[in-house]
């Protein structure tokens, strides 16, 4: 065998689509997961001692807003992402058809981080949360819409809507409906917010199709996916039974523990975990970051197999990341993260004022982009 560039030994190693967690060693030669044999001495330029570590493949946040200068919300990437563990990220409709091309020039193309995204239905994006966007189904712009998809189909990965009852006042009650029909005649899916939903949350399952995405979806404002007997509601069950897929996306106010610990008894996990992350959000103790989130499901007893299938090979297949990022396929792009699970206690307070408090904390060790070691903390051996 060649000399690798980079062997990484001795670490446990995380397959979330095979559920199996085994030591093993790992090869990466020019950006790409190469599979190595032990039975004969390895050859690389770098290695790196994983004793005590978890290895999976890299992190994906698969709801941020990252159009940072372009929106108030907007946080740079690269900066942040890189020492969470973050390898691939997905905007949640930072930027519509007005600002996209500065959106994909400043952001997509610059970043270090993958950088994916769905495009919001409104023309101006989420340039502010101090007032909603403009989702008025009569403003959309479908052909900048289709040159859009055209243009950067390695990037751009749906539509995005939000539908609460704040942001769709004063419109007609069709909003929903149009966004759909549109996305239909794009030919992507679709990601709705449903924080505050503007009619019965079962009306709005009902209606998305295989493969679109639900996020906030352990929100507690107005009509949850919780009966009034403490159940999830069988609607909720059928749509992911029909193909749809959920996003935790929990940020500072879109998730609430008296819909989450019902959910998880009643067998309804999320499909993604994400954290929704703004700059407000980033460090503080109502969100802080993907590490964050991700322990807090572990602490809520989702398994960790769980919990890193749902940052990685789950979101990688639902939004259809190129390169095999997500998973362990040879030759895939060699995105990695190492890290952690230690007693750690923490005290989270979300904007609902419910407090959690947690005792394990999932801390990133070393972050691998593309084959290159982007980040190490100063307590991993060097």
């Amino acid at each position: 065998m060649a000399q690798l560039d980079l062997v990484i030994e001795n670490g446990r190693i995380i397959d979330p689509e095979a559920k199996t967690i085994e030591q093993r060693t790992l090869g990466i030669s020019k950006g790409k997961l190469i599979r190595v044999s032990t039975d004969e001495p390895i050859e690389a330029r770098e290695r790196i001692d994983a004793t005590g570590c978890y290895i999976s493949p890299g992190w994906i946040d698969s709801h941020v807003h990252v159009f940072k200068d372009g929106t108030e919300p907007g946080f740079a990437a690269d900066l942040a992402l890189i020492p969470m563990g973050v390898t691939a990220a997905i905007d949640g409709g930072s930027s519509g058809t007005g600002n996209w091309a500065s959106f994909k020039r400043e952001i997509v193309d610059r970043s270090i981080i993958p950088i994916f995204y769905s495009v919001n239905v409104s023309r101006s994006g989420q340039i502010t949360e101090f007032y909603p966007e403009n989702v008025d189904p009569a403003a959309y712009d479908v052909e900048a819409l289709r040159t859009i998809f055209m243009e950067d189909a390695e990037h751009a990965r749906g539509l995005k809507l939000r539908y609460g009852a704040e942001v769709v006042a004063g419109f007609s009650d069709n909003v929903l409906d149009k966004a759909l029909a549109l996305a239909d005649e794009l030919g992507c899916s679709i990601t709705v917010h449903v924080t505050n939903p503007p009619c019965p949350m079962e009306e709005i399952v009902e209606k998305m199709r295989p493969g679109d995405l639900l996020c906030h979806i352990y929100q507690g404002k107005g009509s949850t996916i919780i009966d009034d007997d403490g159940q999830v509601k069988r609607a909720v069950f059928e749509a992911r039974e029909r193909g749809v897929y959920f996003d935790s996306a929990d940020a500072r106010i879109n998730h609430c523990y008296h819909v989450i610990r019902p959910a998880i008894k009643g067998g309804f996990l999320p499909d993604i975990i994400s954290t929704d992350m703004t700059k407000n959000g980033l460090f503080h103790n109502m969100c802080w970051g993907l590490p964050v989130v991700l322990s807090k499901w572990l602490n809520l007893g989702v398994s960790l197999l769980d919990v890193i299938a749902a940052c990685t090979v789950n979101p990688a297949a639902i939004h259809r990341l190129p390169d095999g990022i997500g998973t362990w396929k040879e030759q895939a792009r060699a995105n990695l993260t190492i890290f952690r699970v230690e007693k750690h206690p923490f005290h989270l307070q979300n904007r609902m004022g419910e407090t959690f408090d947690g005792t394990q904390m999932i801390l990133p060790q070393v972050t691998i982009i593309n084959g290159i070691v982007r980040w190490k903390s100063l307590s991993f051996p060097f």
